[in-house]
């Protein structure tokens, strides 16, 4: 694409676009947010008006047949992003997609196919992979600062009045799942990725429904990974306690380094060393990971490359989320082929 700047339309102008794909967008100079689309069109209408975006549709059709859109971003309910993704990649468009990718890694399939097919690219949202900290963390594991990992504790514990009540996402048809796919992707996302990836063999898990609901509320994770490493998850939607908690957690026989805020350790001749660098950890980190991760998309593009967090990455934490699912359904461990 020779072109300067790339144009994209949004399709869902709820919370996460208005709060944060919105205002990223508008200050990426490779990106020009030039359509809205929202089925209830006054609401779109007024968005479009309020961030001056020229124009905005009601249905999906119009804004897929809008030439001048090469990007679209989809901040939908989960059960649209497959549907979505696919008429939009047969439109000759790229996808930006909110996490989840999908509800379930045959959806998430689906979606790379047609990106294949079509010659465009997928990407998922992983703004938690462009924080600085989270950056600085797995470089440190890379270069085998912390020796070798052995057990890694991630898990995000949020509290029950954070929880924004959209309908949609209590429904199993539509979520796809409760906090396991909401929290737990992105969470167990970063701290594979900070891992450098790595092969897991088997999940046990179980799950809890704390309210009359059709999804669940807290779930907790037990991971082998082939290299012998051990790797827990836990999750939840109900946390009474005055504030969240946010962690990735890694243990070695070198070292060790917490996330949120990081502090790393090592072991250096025969002391412990605190070798934390000093990192900007302020409260805009999630509009700076934001904005870079759109940065870095714009990029990708230009370059006809596969940006971080394409589907094609995403597909194998997919087939994790659906194992877990498994595994607490069947109340036993379920190998990973």
């Amino acid at each position: 694409m020779a072109r300067k700047t790339l144009r994209i339309g949004l399709v869902g102008v709820g919370a996460a676009a208005q709060i944060n794909h919105i205002p990223a967008l508008k200050r990426i100079e490779d990106f020009e947010l030039v359509a809205l689309c929202d089925r209830d069109a006054e609401k779109g209408a007024r968005v479009a008006q309020k961030f001056q975006i020229p124009r905005s549709y009601a249905r999906i059709e119009e804004l897929l047949s809008d030439e001048e859109v090469d990007v679209v971003d989809l901040c939908t309910p989960n059960y649209l992003h497959a549907p979505m993704a696919v008429a939009a990649l047969e439109a000759g468009k790229h996808v930006f997609c909110e996490r989840p990718l999908s509800r379930s890694a045959d959806e998430a399939a689906a979606m790379i196919k047609a990106g294949k097919k079509h010659d465009r690219v997928v990407m998922c949202s992983v703004q938690h992979r462009f924080r600085p900290d989270a950056q600085l963390l797995r470089k440190f594991v890379e270069k085998g600062d912390l020796g070798e990992i052995f057990f890694v504790k991630a898990g995000w514990l949020r509290q029950r009045t954070h929880w924004d009540s959209d309908e949609w996402r209590r429904q199993k048809r539509e979520s796809g799942g409760g906090v396991i796919l909401d929290l737990g992707f992105q969470t167990l996302d970063q701290a594979l990725w900070i891992l450098g990836g790595p092969k897991v063999e088997s999940v046990t898990a179980s799950v809890h429904r704390a309210r009359k609901g059709e999804v669940e509320d807290n779930a907790i994770a037990f991971f082998r990974l082939a290299s012998g490493a051990t790797l827990t998850l836990e999750v939840t939607w109900g946390l009474l306690m005055e504030k969240d908690f946010a962690y990735v957690n890694l243990f070695g026989s070198g070292g060790a380094a917490l996330l949120n805020p990081l502090r790393i350790h090592k072991g250096m001749h025969g002391t412990l060393v605190n070798v934390t660098p000093q990192v900007d950890t302020s409260r805009f980190q999630y509009k700076q990971s934001m904005e870079a991760q759109f940065a870095h998309l714009a990029d990708a593009l230009r370059k006809g490359s596969r940006p971080m967090g394409a589907a094609e990455e995403i597909l194998p934490v997919m087939e994790m989320l659906d194992a877990v699912y498994r595994s607490a359904e069947l109340g036993k461990e379920v190998r990973l082929a």
